[in-house]
């Protein structure tokens, strides 16, 4: 009988949401062929998701993005439960805050990379890069005020994943406030020393 063809993570090195997933396949132990893509992402990249992003995740026949879907589907083809723990239906709205978070955060970032600045009347009526990053810090408050040992429990869980991957991101890209919340200080420090956050720092910036 021929062996099915594996499925495939389409991924770059520097981002957050890739890095997730990354991590969630190496303590997953989920069998997935890593691509690695250049960043900016070739036009051509566009035939493989229409959003031209990654990560994204192509398996028999069907080709899954954004981020959020690709966590739930590595889930489904894990063997057995183990940690982190994932409630699709239970973490579902805890996991799409903290992705949303790092759009808010990765934006910001990428206006300031660009040196985007207003070159004419801001009609809008406030600064779309501050905004961003006020939304981060507040998101940030909102995530201490629940947050014991873990985000959601007395065991480490995807949403405590995805948020030490955004918190990292940030050190290594564009620091921003936040270890003077001691509880998502602790979560990230404890899980930034995990083998699978250890083999997947991106490179340092040139």
């Amino acid at each position: 009988m021929d062996r099915l063809e594996p499925a495939k993570l389409y991924y770059f090195d520097a981002s957050p949401f890739a890095r997730l997933c990354r991590v969630l396949i190496d303590e997953w132990h989920v069998p997935v062929q890593m691509i690695d893509v250049s960043y900016p992402l070739p036009d051509d990249f566009f035939k493989i998701n229409p959003l031209g992003q990654v990560p994204t995740l192509k398996t028999i026949g069907e080709t899954i993005f954004p981020t959020s879907q690709i966590v739930e589907q590595l889930w489904a083809m894990t063997e057995e439960a183990q940690e982190p723990f994932l409630d699709p239906l239970a973490d579902r709205q805890l996991l799409a805050i903290i992705l949303e978070l790092s759009d808010f955060l990765v934006n910001a970032v990428h206006i300031e990379f660009a040196g985007l600045e207003t070159v004419g009347e801001n009609r809008l009526g406030f600064d779309m890069k501050e905004r961003d990053f006020l939304r981060v810090q507040n998101g940030l408050d909102w995530l201490e005020d629940r947050a014991g040992t873990w985000l959601t429990g007395d065991e480490p869980n995807v949403c405590d994943y995805a948020l030490t991957c955004l918190l990292l991101w940030s050190d290594s890209r564009r620091p921003i406030t936040w270890r003077n919340r001691k509880n998502i200080a602790d979560i990230v420090d404890r899980l930034a020393e995990r083998p699978s956050f250890k083999s997947t720092v991106p490179a340092p910036m040139t």
